[in-house]
This record gives C-alpha cells, sequence and structure tokens, in this order.
C-alpha cells in the first residue's frame, strides 16, 4: 500500500488544488469526486490504462508516477506518533490503519 500512498501523493501534488483538473480526471476516468480522493490519498489502486490516462492527463510519464517515493507527506500523517526506526515500521502501521478504513467503509 506504500507504492498507492506515493503514487496518490505524486499525483495530488501535480493536481496541486486546480479543481479543472481534477474533474477532468474524473471524467476521463469516470471516476466520482470520492473516488478521486481515494487515489489521491492512496486508498485506490488504477489499472496500467487507468495510469495511462492520468499520465497523459497531467503531462507527465508513467515512469515519473509509478517511481516517485515520497518522504515528506509521512510526517504529516504520522505526527502524533512516536518516530519511527524504519520507513518500513511506518509503512506498516499505514497499512493496518488503511485495513482497518477499509473494513469500516465496507460495514457501513
Amino acid at each position: 500500500m506504500a507504492s498507492l500512498r506515493d503514487l496518490g501523493y505524486k499525483i495530488m501534488s501535480l493536481v496541486n488544488d486546480n479543481d479543472s483538473l481534477k474533474s477532468e480526471l474524473c471524467s476521463k476516468l469516470n471516476f466520482s469526486s470520492v473516488d478521486l480522493n481515494r487515489l489521491l490519498f492512496g486508498r485506490l489502486s488504477v489499472t496500467p490504462v487507468q495510469l495511462t490516462t492520468i499520465a497523459n492527463t497531467l503531462s507527465v510519464p508513467v515512469e515519473e508516477l509509478i517511481n516517485y517515493k515520497n518522504t515528506d507527506s509521512y510526517a504529516k500523517a504520522v505526527h502524533c506518533m512516536s518516530s519511527f526506526s524504519t520507513q518500513e515500521h511506518c509503512n506498516e502501521v499505514l497499512d493496518i490503519i488503511d485495513s482497518y478504513i477499509d473494513i469500516k467503509e465496507a460495514v457501513c
């Protein structure tokens, strides 16, 4: 799931609160605004075709999207926790939180 969070963060940084670009992505991907937000926060995976559509819409190579490794936004997500000895430990905790959210969303 860490790679989904990285992808979402990269897309979010490229969209950068541009509502018309968000609308264009929703239209081309056949996403609702909720789906797009889930993608931006690493809560929704995409197909290779969708990934290509995203890259083309944002005018970046697919490789730029999939090879991006985020280090700064994790600080915002885990600011209330003790520091982690490795990024892998941080990712494990975030994966558990993501799984919990998935279960809660499925139940509601």
